[in-house]
C-alpha cells in the first residue's frame, strides 16, 4: 500500500522555475489525494513567492505556500515545511528541480518494500544539460556519481548523502531529530548548509538504511560558469569534511547494528582518504614543478581512469556524450584540485555561496 506523502520545497530567489517545480509535482501519477505540497519562500528578494502562489492556485487544496519575512537559510526553510507534515513520508525537492510523472512513485517504493529503509536518495539529472560545455560535463558527472557511487553505497544500506534536490524520509525516523538537525553546530559554528548529508547521518545513526533508487529521476539546474561551480563544490566539500567527522564520532552507535558494519567500514576508508588526498595533492603539484613532464603523465593517467566512467555512462545512456567523461577528467585535474584544501581551511563557514 503506497503511503501518503508530503513534499517540502524550500525556495529562495528562484523566480519562475519554482512554478515549474510545483506544476511537475501536480502532474505526478502518484494518487492526488495522497500528496500534499508545502513550498516555503525563505525571504526571497525577487518574485519567487508570486510564482509559487500562482502554481498553488492550480490546486489550492493540495499546495500550501509559507513565507519567511527574512532569509533564514535552507535548513530553517525546510524545518518550517517539516512542521506542517502530517504524512508518514516526507520528500524534499529543490525549487529549481522538475520531476517526471513517475518519479515520486518510484522514490517511495523502497520504503514500501522494506521497513528498515529510513531514507531514499533519488537520481539527479541535469535539467540545463545542453547549455554549454560545462553543463554537458556535469551531466555526465552527475550520472556517474549517482549510478556508481550511490549505487554501491545502496548495496551496503549506507548512502551517505541523500540529495536535497530529491529524497524521501520516513517521518517517524527523522521527526525526533529535526530540532537537533536544524541547530547543528561544528567547531562552535552554526551549519546552514549540508542539510542533506546531515539528515542521512541522522537516519544511519538511528539504525536505519539509506538507499538509492536509480529510476526515481529528478532534473535540476546546475551552474553554468566555473565560478559558480567552484563555489558549489567548496560548499559540498565543507559538508563532506564536517559530516564525515561527525559520522566517525557516532561509530559506536552505528555499529550496535551488525548489519551496518559494511557501510561503516566503507565510511572509515573514505574518511581516511581525506588527509591522504590533501597530502598527495600538495606532493603531486610539487613534483610537477620539479618534473614538468609529469603533468602530461598525470593527464594520461586521469584519462585512463576516466575510461571506466565512460563505460559506465555508455551502459546507462547509449550516447556519444560519454566523451565528456574524458573532458571532465582533464578539467577536474587542472582546475578543481584546490577545492578540498580551501574547504578544510574554511570548514567552519556556512555561507551558501551559490546564492
Amino acid at each position: 500500500m503506497i503511503p501518503r506523502v508530503s513534499v517540502v520545497i524550500p525556495a529562495y530567489n528562484e523566480g519562475p522555475i519554482v512554478h515549474d517545480t510545483i506544476r511537475s509535482l501536480l502532474a505526478s501519477d502518484y494518487p492526488q489525494h495522497l500528496v500534499t505540497i508545502v513550498c516555503v519562500d525563505d525571504g526571497s528578494k525577487d518574485d519567487t513567492v508570486q510564482w509559487a502562489r500562482a502554481a498553488a492556485s492550480l490546486a489550492p487544496d493540495r499546495v500550501t505556500v509559507l513565507t519567511h519575512e527574512r532569509n533564514a537559510g535552507k535548513r530553517h526553510a525546510l524545518f518550517t515545511g517539516f512542521s506542517h507534515v502530517q504524512s508518514p513520508v516526507v520528500v524534499t525537492v529543490d525549487s529549481d528541480t522538475v520531476l517526471p510523472t513517475d518519479a515520486l512513485r518510484a522514490l517511495v517504493t523502497p520504503m514500501v518494500l522494506d521497513p528498515q529503509v529510513g531514507a531514499v536518495a533519488g537520481r539527479i539529472d541535469v535539467l540545463n544539460r545542453s547549455r554549454n560545455l560545462l553543463t554537458r560535463m556535469l551531466a555526465v558527472r552527475y550520472r556517474i556519481g549517482f549510478d556508481f557511487a550511490r549505487a554501491y553505497q545502496s548495496e551496503l544500506g549506507s548512502v551517505f548523502v541523500t540529495p536535497g534536490a530529491f529524497s524521501a524520509y520516513r517521518v517517524d525516523v527523522v521527526r525526533p531529530h529535526w530540532p537537533a538537525w536544524r541547530d547543528i553546530k561544528f567547531l562552535g559554528a552554526s551549519c546552514s548548509n549540508g542539510d542533506d548529508h546531515h539528515m542521512a547521518n541522522r537516519v544511519l545513526w538511528a539504525g536505519f538504511k539509506t538507499v538509492y533508487q536509480g529510476n526515481a529521476v529528478a532534473r535540476t539546474t546546475v551552474p553554468m560558469t566555473y565560478k559558480r561551480l567552484s563555489l558549489m563544490y567548496v560548499r559540498w566539500a565543507r559538508s563532506n569534511l564536517r559530516e564525515s567527522t561527525l559520522y566517525m564520532g557516532h561509530l559506536p552507535q552505528v555499529l550496535r547494528n551488525w548489519r551496518r558494519i559494511p557501510g561503516a567500514v566503507d565510511a572509515i576508508f573514505s574518511y581516511l582518504q581525506l588527509p591522504l588526498r590533501m597530502y598527495l595533492l600538495f606532493a603531486g603539484w610539487a613534483l610537477v614543478f620539479m618534473h614538468p613532464t609529469l603533468l602530461a603523465r598525470s593527464i594520461a593517467f586521469a584519462l585512463a581512469m576516466a575510461l571506466l566512467h565512460t563505460v559506465i555512462f555508455l551502459r546507462s545512456e547509449r550516447s556519444f556524450d560519454a566523451v565528456y567523461t574524458l573532458a571532465y577528467a582533464v578539467f577536474a585535474l587542472l582546475t578543481l584540485q584546490w577545492i578540498y584544501p580551501m574547504a578544510l581551511i574554511t570548514v567552519r563557514q556556512s555561507r551558501w555561496l551559490t546564492r
